[in-house]
């Protein structure tokens, strides 16, 4: 099973462990939402769409008034028997139908390409966001959230989705507004006034029916508040016990070597089993908040078709009003009740967007939420220095002290060994060096950046072609075929010459030990002057690993080299060694029985 974030911040949120966070700030993360893109480089088809889509809403409004004076007019005339004024109706019908269906057209259309870009931006932003400084990298060390991706890849296309999402939210509300408008017009031509006597006044209210509408909308409101908070707790647990499932998933993928030499099937099925699990129980939670508001919802419409006939046929039993008027006006408090209930019907899909907005916020304070760099890396250092540290001390995410580097410089063309036990904190000064651990204090100069090479246990291999991987981080264009056959043959890898430009997950598809030989490859094209090795031969066999350092020295003879090693026969490619012992480092010149 997937660890868990640590049960503090957003993730008690998530989880309704804590409260959330005040609503004013849950709104202007909203507003940011739609700010963000509405004042973008793509502003102008944002606005004008928008308009458009505004524009969309007041005609249907004027188009639903039009369609109800005909239908008012088409009861009368076919009580009255006028076969005259039933054709000239049926042609005003067909030309009402005619604009009505322009609109279903076109109105589709254009909110699902403004959703569509909208949800572009929005995901480029955000992972442009959690890749920059080193953002993603700290939020996993930290396990600040859970699932970033998921958040990027899916809560966004939830809020940006044009069926349920935010912007549909907003014009249906915009659309509620406008036919509420038009149906309290034609509802108070027909609905009698409310009299009553009040400390003795005589009190007239006139559209009797339209404050019925208003107090039924009123008290089944109260009701849909009520019955939604559970769900909306059980919508965001679920959708977490979803990504963890997804998270279990994708480590069996990944990790199905490892899993089969382990004979580890037995437990992964188990972890999958548990994690399927909480799924179920979070799923049949979050159905059983749902038969409340499905409840509430029957009720709601059902009644909402009844009542204007109670209301309106006894006024029409009196001659007050014709039959086309109980008809016309039947529609307007059918039509007015959704509206004024807007937030009753859509309070399902309400809920589902606060929970994918929360997880969203939660990225977005983890994103921001940069704590204060303890150490700082610059690359400044003075002429003939690779690299100068002072006043180093490496602490544990949460402050405990790691080791004490102190003063050390690398001066250039020298050769340095790291060694120590495990979990001494090698590594973890390699990832201090890179920028990548600022949990500590002091200060750390490298030499131009540009220069430097990181080269950890486990290579980055970019998505695409083998090529390109080996290049990377150049582009594979600048460098010929024949060139990248040759360093293939150099590390011992021709056999995959012929698959350079094949596209695979190469991350997978080479073994630990041929992804080193690609990092060998991969140095000795670059022709870094720094270059930081974190046990980039532990894959390796011993003729592998002496042939990786006598290429290193034959091809790179001046670099300046950095590694963290185990192996003490490599001890003889390194002039220096950096020890780490007891949470302190020493420095100095490899005595000559050691190398």
């Amino acid at each position: 099973m997937m660890p868990q974030p640590p049960s503090a911040g957003e993730s008690r949120r998530e989880t309704g462990l804590a409260s959330p966070q005040p609503a004013g700030e849950r709104w202007r993360h909203v507003f940011s939402l739609f700010r963000d893109y509405w004042t973008s480089k793509d502003w102008k088809f944002a606005w004008a769409v928008t308009v458009l889509l505004i524009i969309f809403q007041f005609a249907t409004g004027y188009l639903f008034v039009l369609m109800n004076r005909w239908q008012q007019d088409f009861f009368d005339e076919v009580e009255n028997g006028d076969i005259e004024a039933f054709w000239q109706l049926l042609t005003a019908f067909i030309l009402i139908l005619s604009l009505q269906m322009f609109f279903v057209v076109v109105e589709p259309y254009a909110r699902r390409m403004l959703c569509l870009r909208w949800r572009i931006h929005l995901t480029r932003t955000y992972f442009e966001r959690w890749l920059a400084r080193n953002r993603y990298a700290e939020i996993e060390r930290l396990r600040m959230i859970d699932n970033p991706d998921q958040r990027i890849a899916d809560d966004i296309r939830y809020v940006t989705d044009p069926s349920g999402g935010l912007l549909t939210i907003v014009f249906s509300f915009l659309s509620a507004v406008v036919l509420a408008y038009s149906s309290i017009t034609i509802l108070l031509e027909t609905a009698a006034a409310l009299k009553f006597t009040l400390f003795g006044w005589n009190i007239v209210i006139p559209g009797s029916t339209v404050w019925y509408a208003v107090i039924y909308v009123l008290i089944s409101s109260g009701v849909m508040v009520l019955l939604g908070k559970p769900y909306i707790r059980a919508m965001m647990r679920l959708q977490h016990r979803e990504a963890d499932f997804r998270s279990n998933l994708v480590h069996v993928r990944r990790n199905a070597p490892q899993i089969g030499l382990a004979n580890a099937v037995g437990a992964e099925r188990a972890s999958l089993s548990t994690a399927l699990q909480n799924i179920y129980l979070t799923a049949r939670t979050q159905i059983r908040t749902l038969i409340g508001l499905n409840a509430a919802n029957g009720l709601y419409d059902r009644l909402g078709s009844i009542i204007p006939l109670f209301i309106l046929v006894p006024r029409y039993f009196a001659g007050a009003i014709t039959f086309g008027q109980v008809m016309g006006g039947r529609d307007a408090f059918q039509a007015l009740v959704p509206q004024l209930g807007f937030f009753v019907h859509l309070y399902p899909l309400v809920a589902e967007q606060i929970s994918y907005i929360n997880r969203l916020k939660a990225l977005d304070d983890a994103i921001d939420n940069a704590r204060p760099v303890g150490i700082t890396v610059q690359t400044d250092a003075p002429a003939g220095v690779a690299i100068s540290a002072e006043e180093l001390e490496i602490h544990r995410p949460h402050g405990d002290p790691l080791v004490l580097v102190g003063e050390w410089q690398v001066r250039d063309g020298e050769r340095w060994v790291i060694r120590g036990p495990s979990g001494a904190g090698k590594s973890t000064l390699l990832r201090a060096l890179a920028g990548l651990w600022p949990d500590g204090s002091g200060r750390v100069a490298l030499a131009d950046r540009s220069t430097v090479m990181f080269v950890p246990q486990r290579l980055y291999l970019p998505l695409g072609t083998l090529k390109a991987a080996l290049c990377f981080p150049d582009a594979p264009e600048e460098h010929e075929d024949a060139a990248i056959v040759a360093l293939l043959e150099t590390a011992n890898l021709p056999h995959l010459a012929e698959d350079m430009h094949a596209l695979r997950m190469w991350s997978e598809e080479l073994s630990p030990g041929e992804q080193q030989r690609i990092a060998l490859a991969r140095i000795l094209l670059q022709k870094p002057s720094l270059l930081i090795l974190d046990e980039a031969t532990s894959a390796l066999d011993p003729a592998n690993t002496q042939d990786f350092y006598d290429l290193l020295q034959a091809n790179l003879p001046g670099v300046t080299l950095v590694s963290v090693v185990h192996d003490e026969r490599l001890h003889r490619f390194h002039d220096h060694a950096l020890i780490i012992e007891d949470g302190h480092a020493s420095a100095g010149p490899l005595e000559e029985d050691e190398a």
